[in-house]
């Protein structure tokens, strides 16, 4: 029984382990950045992007919240890697309003990615 116990320890935190670390893949990346614009937290979503000059972080994230853009839902709808394994592709159906369409409007985007310094970021 205590050998059970300890087994079933160990599966939990490997499953929690590997939930944490979802943003390691292009699918996961794409989705953290979506659910940072689903509630509004601009600058958490450009950390995803491939941006790294603080002006161009801090203008991007600007851009964003003027426009109040936000993600309303959102659905995975492929994800390609490239065979070097160095860029990647995921499209994803989303519906979205902003300051300049208050109307939701859906959408298909085809989101790229590079690695960079091994984590994939989205290419804005």
């Amino acid at each position: 029984m205590k050998k059970l116990t300890v087994i079933l320890c160990a599966l939990v935190a490997v499953f929690c382990l590997a939930s944490c670390n979802s943003a390691s893949t292009p699918t996961g990346v794409v989705k953290a950045y979506y659910d940072a614009l689903s509630s509004g937290n601009y600058e958490k979503a450009v950390s995803y992007t491939e941006l790294t000059d603080q002006e161009d972080i801090d203008g991007y994230a600007k851009k964003l919240k003027d426009v109040e853009y936000k993600v309303l839902s959102y659905e995975v709808l492929s994800e390609t890697i490239s065979e070097d394994g160095e860029s990647a592709v995921v499209e994803v159906k989303k519906t979205a309003t902003s300051s300049l369409n208050k109307d939701p409007k859906e959408s298909t985007d085809k989101v790229k990615l590079s690695k960079v310094d091994g984590k994939w970021k989205i290419r804005i």
